[in-house]
């Protein structure tokens, strides 16, 4: 796993770490795992650990983020079961992906490791506990591969900056339901970014529920049986959806509730829409009382609601059949102004 060039643990701790810090950072994660006094230097050393994504599917992957280093472990696990039901088995091994980017591109390293005699839990725990990132914690679940129950979820894995929910692309059925409400009853109040993916939103898994949680931001992904009502549940400062569900009427609806008091913590509402028609404004804005302002060559409209906040309007071609409507509130006017 390691080419080790000197008998590190014989050395003393000051001399040891000085030689670690010489060392890539695979070196340096493969020799956190020969001992506990070993994985206490690396803890240390304090790695410019940036991000951990952890991949949650039938054969899982673990990236940790290092300033300009990328590591991947793709652990091997056995093919016994149909779904992952728990964390307790161990891989036959471990593919490590190192790659560094440099000036002039990138250079990679591909190797394969022991299990370590660790379960795919305890790599999730040692990896995530080298340091704490400067980012996020990030665990993307497929949920049509996975089976685990609230307890493991919230035993297993750190406090999640980020989670990602991922629905087939295949009809959902009542596992995947099932799953994903796992997910998020373990992990949807301790989250600030959350991610879903095709969800089929129905009374098991419902938009108001993701609702109730104090997010800062929340990206839908081709949502099913979604209506703009669905909005006005979220307790979400920035919304980005891609769908093509949502009409112009439908936008113009939110838009007019919002001036009248719904929504106060959205920041942003950015939508992706797929569709070959280009927007008219005339329904966009209909009866918002805009008031139109040129900026960066484009043009946007400004709306006020009823407590005085302002929001910018803006909607832009990305590519043919894919449009960019953006809403955003960029100042707030104060009665005293008045």
């Amino acid at each position: 796993m390691t080419d080790q060039r000197f008998p590190l643990r014989r050395l003393p701790d000051d001399l040891g770490s000085m030689i670690l810090n010489t060392m890539e950072y695979r070196e340096i994660i493969a020799y956190s795992f020969l001992s506990k006094k070993a994985y206490s230097m690396v803890k240390d050393l304090r790695l410019p650990i940036f991000s951990v994504i952890m991949t949650m599917k039938k054969q899982p992957q673990i990236d940790v983020k290092l300033s300009s280093t990328y590591i991947k472990f793709e652990l091997n696990m056995p093919e016994n079961d149909e779904k992952m039901a728990h964390l307790n088995g161990f891989p036959v091994d471990v593919k490590v992906t190192y790659r560094k980017f440099e000036n002039r591109g990138f250079s990679e390293k591909i190797s394969t490791w022991t299990n370590q005699g660790k379960t795919f839990g305890e790599w999730i725990q040692h990896l995530c506990s080298i340091n704490q990132p400067k980012g996020f914690y990030v665990n993307v679940f497929h949920v049509r591969e996975i089976a685990l129950d609230i307890q493991t979820l919230r035993n297993i894995f750190p406090k999640l900056g980020i989670v990602n929910i991922i629905f087939p692309q295949a009809e959902s059925n009542k596992h995947d339901i099932s799953s994903a409400q796992n997910v998020s009853k373990a992990f949807l109040l301790g989250a600030k970014w959350v991610q879903l993916e095709r969800a089929p939103f129905q009374d098991h898994f419902s938009i108001q529920h993701i609702g109730m949680a104090n997010l800062k931001w929340l990206e839908m992904r081709s949502p099913q049986n979604l209506n703009v009502y669905d909005l006005l549940s979220l307790n979400v400062e920035r919304i980005y959806l891609h769908t093509d569900q949502l009409s112009l009427r439908d936008l113009n609806r939110f838009f007019k509730l919002w001036t009248k008091g719904s929504n106060p913590k959205l920041e942003i509402l950015t939508v992706f829409w797929r569709t070959e028609i280009i927007p008219e404004w005339n329904v966009l804005l209909k009866g918002l009382k805009p008031e139109e302002v040129e900026e960066e060559g484009s043009r946007k409209y400004v709306i006020q609601n009823c407590r005085k906040v302002c929001a910018k309007i803006g909607c832009r071609q990305l590519s043919f059949g894919n449009f960019l409507i953006q809403f955003t509130v960029p100042t707030v006017i104060s009665q005293s102004e008045d």
